[in-house]
């Protein structure tokens, strides 16, 4: 999303605009001339490539400069020549040339998701954008200043992405697959603390410079090396969280690995998996297969979740993730959890990602803080609700002349 202004009534609204990620793979599958290319002239082969609406091409800002050409196209031109992947020999302000030895990125990536027919009800896979580049996806969005709902966020990413009418609505057993595979790419981010979940269903990216901390009239009501006390609050409180987060991982360390199994079951269950604890049981150390747990998502056990836990110090790699989705195949389950106290390399990242399984990677930190999120392990010591001014109560209604 990005912020233009209406000439007449010159009201700040948010148009809906390609992401900077998508932008800069376009700019790089350009058919750039012998003699480069200008801004202006990309900004409108990119329009066509986008099928932007008259309202998105013609857009202005604050400053009355084309919102799509000076606030989505230029920046990502400058990005791109930064990175070395684009030259302007004869300087600023003249044309662009792919540099030698560049070529086009990759498409995205493709990975299969199962998804539910009402009539008749059965299974079949859909292809969906891997989970990394869902992720890049997150972090690239431009958030508005008050932060936006998943579903909203998963409709802009559905635009982006070009997916199909079949791709956006297919429906699983927890609803649109889509939606959920963005929000289980957008709850990883939220976890390794890259996105900030403000409220239930909405999330912000906390490094986005753009926040809402201007008064009425537009002007700060604090100085640019005096921080507001709502920014204090918030660091002190993400102090006290990781602090916290290192504690649990070493009560964690410090107990027999089938208490570490009993938690993970506990903690699911708690954040709505399977009915009740009855429904979730670890199982035996003796040819367990690589599974660790198991939670019945019904009441009858025809959806079975398979759960993997591991008390590790290194980084866990590529086999195991391996032989969980070896594990999960021989049972015909569509996924399960891989749960560990340290972190996954970058390869048995890719590995869960790619797999046609729904294997969802919980790291040590992501599951510290679903413990503080769901009160696994954690009390409630004290709280401190912060409160504002009720606009609404001091307003005076319209008054009514008699005369």
């Amino acid at each position: 999303m990005k912020k233009a202004v209406n000439s007449d009534t010159r009201q700040e609204y948010e148009i809906e605009l390609p992401a900077p990620e998508v932008v800069r793979q376009a700019i790089l599958e350009l058919n750039y001339p012998n003699d480069g290319i200008r801004v202006v002239d990309a900004t409108e082969i990119l329009a066509g490539t986008f099928q932007l609406s008259d309202d998105q091409k013609d857009a202005k800002n604050r400053s009355n400069l084309n919102v799509f050409r000076y606030d989505v196209v230029a920046p990502q031109f400058k990005r791109l020549l930064e990175e070395g992947k684009l030259k302007q020999p004869r300087g600023p302000r003249t044309r662009y040339f792919l540099a030698k030895g560049v070529e086009a990125p990759p498409a995205v990536g493709m990975v299969e998701r199962t998804a539910v027919n009402s009539d008749p009800e059965e299974e079949y896979q859909i292809t969906l954008p891997v989970t990394r580049a869902v992720k890049q996806a997150l972090l690239d969005f431009d958030y508005p200043a008050s932060g936006i709902e998943i579903k909203d966020v998963a409709e802009a990413l559905a635009d982006q992405f070009a997916l199909t009418d079949e791709q956006r609505n297919a429906k699983g057993n927890y609803g649109l697959v889509w939606r959920r595979h963005v929000n289980i790419a957008a709850n990883a981010l939220v976890n390794s603390g890259q996105l900030l979940r403000i409220r239930i269903g909405w999330i912000i990216n906390p490094e986005q410079p753009d926040i809402e901390t201007s008064d009425a009239d537009g002007d700060s009501p604090f100085s640019d090396d005096t921080p507001a006390p709502e920014a204090v609050i918030e660091q002190k409180y993400r102090e006290h969280r990781d602090k916290l987060k290192k504690e649990l991982l070493q009560k964690i360390m410090d107990n027999p690995p089938d208490f570490f199994e009993e938690l993970v079951l506990d903690l699911l269950v708690k954040m709505g998996y399977g009915g009740s604890r009855a429904d979730a049981d670890t199982v035996g150390r003796s040819g367990d297969g690589g599974i660790d747990g198991v939670i019945k998502a019904d009441p009858l056990g025809l959806n079975v979740i398979y759960v993997q836990a591991k008390r590790w110090e290194g980084n866990v790699g590529e086999p195991p993730i391996r032989d969980f989705v070896g594990a999960l195949d021989i049972r015909g389950a569509t996924g399960g959890f891989f749960i560990t106290t340290s972190d996954f390399s970058h390869l048995a990242t890719s590995v869960a990602e790619d797999s046609s399984k729904q294997v969802i990677l919980i790291n040590g930190d992501q599951l510290a803080q679903l413990m503080i999120d769901y009160d696994i392990g954690v009390s409630l010591e004290r709280s401190y609700p912060i409160k504002g001014v009720d606009q609404d109560y001091f307003t005076i209604g319209d008054s009514v002349d008699d005369s």
